[in-house]
């Protein structure tokens, strides 16, 4: 039984009346000379006076949904309150279960003002409250805050700019109106719900599973790849990564069946918006970069079945995506011959983050190198040097000129050191054993032991995993990133403290402690929205905690052993008889 202030802090409650009053166009004559002091959002924006009733004459006569707003000021009239014995709820779940209760204080999560609800889909899934009656047996509050819109709010504020395949929010809001789209709201509301306190994504998770099943309709559409691709993301941050890979598994066949790997598919399929047609545009290569980070940064088999050189046109950039204002488009051939084409072709950051994504696929997809001077290393080396040699200046700051983090560039750079770290650490002499358990993105069996080392190796590994850790220190809420910067900040503290355990005890390490600290604050800023940041953060600290102490151990004894040494000499030279 929840307290009555948690139903009456949130002013914007919406508040939708399904209950059995008196028949809806039927009116006494009270009603008719003393106007109830509720009225329903429509009749408020008309302001015109509204009835009270269940569903309001005016909006029973034009055929729209009555939605009722609950005061601020404390209604009086009988439009507030509703008799528990009338009161009937027809829902297609409850949710019985909450998560995400530890939430910093201050992150502002509630939705912002000034966008009208999606009611059709939005009430579907709001649930009720708990019977919570004053002593007449009256309800003083029907629901809860729209859990569901709150879901959405969230999605678009802290999610969407690590994965922006979607229209932007007031685009898709704008189509969602006028077409059924509840599979892919629910999938939004089920990441969204990772970022909001009393939202449950087990309810969410369940009800999109009934969509996959088809126990519930859904379209073998675009809409329906995007959907699977982000219950597929979602699934692979809280750890269920073999479901997660099953899922996009599926929505990677379903892209290649409906023909979203061919240029002409976005302009028989985009609603007639080129906002729409890039989006499309954008899935197709948003499957492509999440399968290859979902193998790559875990250690995987590899599952991705699709052709990188396909004819789709390469992302425009996000100002450009969010304007309407499309740019001609090119492709990743025009892309892979920039250097040597005379035409100047200003490339987006997003088609950065796909180059990067291609090569960390090509160290993937390599064989086994067996020996630091095979020539299949030496062309690996050529296209990650490569990546790094050409790009543009405006592509080396992170920030733009009004301080705004790129996320496109931000993990264009993180996948291109994660690549060098996996093609390298093979060859690098640092203790694989030592790291065994951590295991929280990458397979136990995927942790090298080096064979044959090489100290080149070994320095670019290391660099590699302190670049990674510098973009910890970039300004800006860690939890706007996505959840795979969890997998490479796991895979650079590997490489920490392998380093940490093969340095000579008496080595200077606080350089190195100070950045195995950050990624495991780093981490744990996360872990309250994403379970694997929780995991990886426990596996890390514990490996941290016994390196200090075998550490603090043997340079005991060396100090003692020293002192002893040090001790015993003095005596020699003070009592030189003592020899003779």
């Amino acid at each position: 039984m929840e307290s009555r202030d948690a139903h009456s802090n949130g002013s914007n409650e919406v508040l939708t009346r399904s209950c059995n009053p008196p028949a809806e166009n039927t009116t006494t004559t009270t009603d008719t000379q003393n106007p109830t002091s509720t009225a329903c959002i429509s009749c408020r924006e008309k302001h015109l006076k509204c009835d009270g009733l269940r569903k309001c004459t005016r909006c029973t006569s034009q055929g729209i949904t009555c939605v009722y707003l609950k005061s601020r000021r404390g209604c009086r009239g009988r439009g507030k309150y509703i008799s528990s014995s009338n009161c009937k709820f027809s829902l297609n779940y409850e949710v019985s279960s909450f998560n995400n209760t530890n939430i910093p204080s201050n992150v502002s999560l509630m939705p912002s003002v000034g966008e009208a609800p999606v009611c059709s889909s939005l009430e579907r899934h709001t649930p009720p409250s708990s019977d919570n009656t004053d002593s007449n047996g009256i309800y003083f509050g029907l629901f809860r805050p729209n859990i569901p819109q709150r879901c959405m709010e969230a999605f678009y504020q802290y999610f969407y700019d690590a994965h922006p395949f979607l229209p932007p929010r007031h685009h898709l809001l704008q189509v969602v109106r006028t077409n059924s789209m509840d599979h892919l709201q629910t999938a939004i509301y089920y990441v969204g719900s990772r970022y909001i306190s009393g939202a449950s994504a087990a309810s969410f998770a369940l009800e999109f599973e009934s969509f996959i099943l088809g126990t519930k309709p859904a379209p073998k559409d675009a809409s329906m790849v995007q959907a699977m691709l982000l219950f597929a993301l979602g699934l692979d941050g809280n750890n269920e990564r073999t479901k997660a890979i099953e899922i996009l598994i599926k929505a990677q066949n379903l892209a290649v069946e409906l023909g979203m790997n061919r240029r002409e598919y976005t302009g028989a399929n985009g609603r007639g918006s080129s906002v729409w047609e890039e989006s499309l545009r954008r899935t197709w290569w948003e499957l492509y970069v999440v399968s290859t980070m979902m193998t790559g940064f875990h250690g995987s088999e590899i599952f991705n079945q699709q052709d990188p050189l396909s004819s789709v046109p390469l992302p425009c950039e996000e100002k450009e995506f969010v304007s309407g204002f499309i740019p001609p488009l090119y492709s990743i051939d025009q892309f892979d011959d920039g250097s040597f084409d005379s035409e100047e072709i200003v490339w987006s950051s997003y088609a950065y983050r796909i180059a990067a994504a291609r090569n960390l696929d090509r160290v993937l997809q390599s064989k086994e190198i067996l020996f630091p001077d095979d020539p299949a290393l030496c062309k690996l080396e050529a296209h990650l040097t490569n990546w790094h040699l050409h790009l543009p200046d405006n592509k080396r700051d992170l920030f733009d000129q009004y301080g705004t983090l790129d996320e496109m560039l931000f993990q264009a750079y993180m996948i291109a050191n994660v690549s060098t770290m996996l093609l390298y650490r093979h060859f690098s002499p640092l203790d694989g054993l030592t790291v065994r358990t951590i295991k929280s993105c990458t397979e136990e069996s995927k942790v090298p032991v080096a064979q044959i080392s090489d100290n080149m190796h070994t320095i670019r590994t290391i660099q590699a995993a302190s670049n990674i850790s510098k973009l910890v220190s970039l300004p800006g809420p860690l939890v706007k990133h996505t959840h795979f910067f969890v997998c490479a900040l796991t895979l650079s503290s590997i490489t920490h403290l392998s380093l940490w355990a093969t340095l000579p005890v008496m080595s200077p390490d606080q350089d190195l402690r100070q950045q195995i600290r950050m990624n495991a604050g780093a981490l744990k800023a996360v872990a309250p929205f994403w379970p694997s940041a929780e995991i990886g953060l426990r596996q890390v600290t514990n490996v941290a905690q016994k390196i200090f102490a075998n550490r603090k151990d043997a340079v005991g004894e060396v100090f003692w052993r020293d002192f002893i040494e040090t001790d015993f000499m003095s005596g020699m030279i003070e009592n030189p008889s003592n020899g003779s």
